[in-house]
């Protein structure tokens, strides 16, 4: 049984989906940026320039967001935007570029931004984004629900429970900030899931057919291809292998400055081998070493450090699942979901592992449904008894 579940989150075909947002107001374009509380735009319909001055609490999430690399917590949604409006800016400065999409690719790295800040500015919260931006922010926010929803998604499609698909969608929604909750598309996504939820515990087996186009869950099922919110797993394995290695020849080149050698094993003398900047994927392309562009030792230490990082998530997975076995098995299936396939084929994760965490959810989780309804039936017997 295949473990796909058929999700994306590829922006080069993205249009509005469920996180698209739609304003009948003249979207604004960056044409300058400033780190002093002032950034300018213009209208696309005209070319007079408009000054927009920060607030003291918009200049504190633009610090946040440039310094720590994230948006600080709380704060109304003007000022996240206008805090949003000036980052963006600043990225553009920085990265040479004039717009969020180049090609129809995401061209500006959100990573760091939270949810607040997507969702503001996919929402073109005052006015202040042009639609590039808006549909940027609305897909990476479409990305990472996706991968959220990863897991649910596979355990749905093999056991016929979308209820529990759309339940987790529910949670996942509902953790959202004040900001994000005060946009309408927060509101209308909500209101389809529930919608769907409801028609999900009506109809056991298949997914259901809600017809909402603000549907997250739906957006999710009908992608055509697995999406990620990681530029690495839309890379070649020859890129990421090009990557590597000149990732590895500059921590050589500083090893040799230093006066040392870049060593690849702990019992040697010289400076550690560093892969904290290599993602997952890379490592198992290092290690896997297909064109025989690394040497031995190389590969080694990459495999070293991809079965390090593996054992460590899934025991942090496990730690976290409170020793429920359901809990444990949606984190196994997390784990692989999230992995590459160069990831599975090195550390020999194949798709009946899926179908064996699969068998193991379905037969935990009837066990406990046989026990909660024992329980149930003899609470019953017990209220009724006279004596």
């Amino acid at each position: 049984m295949s473990a796909s579940i058929g999700l994306t989150s590829a922006l080069s075909s993205y249009t509005t989906g469920s996180y698209g947002q739609k304003t009948a107001s003249a979207a604004t374009q960056s044409t300058a940026s400033s780190g002093t509380g002032t950034t300018a735009t213009s209208t696309q319909a005209g070319s007079s320039a408009t000054v927009l001055t920060l607030s003291d609490e918009a200049k504190a999430l633009l610090a946040a967001m440039t310094a720590a690399g994230t948006s600080a917590a709380g704060g109304s949604a003007l000022a996240r935007a206008q805090a949003a409006r000036a980052w963006l800016d600043q990225q553009y400065k920085s990265l040479g570029i004039g717009s969020a999409l180049v090609d129809g690719q995401v061209a500006v790295d959100f990573t760091a931004q939270d949810r607040a800040t997507l969702a503001v500015v996919a929402a073109g919260t005052g006015d202040l984004f042009t639609a590039d931006e808006k549909k940027a922010a609305a897909s990476v926010l479409q990305a990472r629900f996706e991968d959220a929803l990863a897991p649910h998604a596979v355990i749905a499609r093999h056991t016929g429970d979308y209820a529990s698909l759309y339940a987790a969608a529910a949670d996942y929604l509902d953790a959202a900030s004040p900001e994000e909750r005060a946009t309408p598309g927060w509101v209308a996504r909500r209101e389809a899931v529930t919608e769907g939820l409801a028609a999900a515990r009506a109809i056991f087996g298949k997914a259901p057919d809600t017809g909402n186009q603000s549907d997250p869950v739906r957006a999710m099922l009908d992608s055509p291809a697995p999406g990620t919110t990681s530029p690495g797993k839309t890379a070649t394995a020859d890129t990421l292998a090009a990557r590597a290695r000149a990732a590895l020849d500059a921590q050589a080149g500083r090893a040799r400055d230093a006066g040392t050698e870049l060593v690849f094993d702990g019992t040697r003398s010289g400076r550690m081998v560093d892969f904290e900047s290599f993602d997952n994927r890379t490592l198992a392309v290092v290690a896997q070493n297909a064109d025989g562009q690394f040497a031995v030792s190389e590969a080694r230490a990459a495999r070293k450090a991809l079965e390090q990082r593996t054992r460590t998530t899934l025991l942090s997975a496990f730690t976290g699942s409170g020793g429920d076995p359901a809990a444990r098995s949606v984190a196994l299936i997390r784990q692989y979901s999230s992995m590459s396939a160069e990831e599975k084929a090195l550390l020999g994760f194949s798709e009946s592992f899926t179908d064996n965490v699969l068998k193991n959810y379905r037969t935990v989780t009837s066990i406990q449904n046989m026990v909660d309804a024992m329980n149930a039936s003899t609470g019953s017997l017990l209220g009724g008894a006279s004596f």
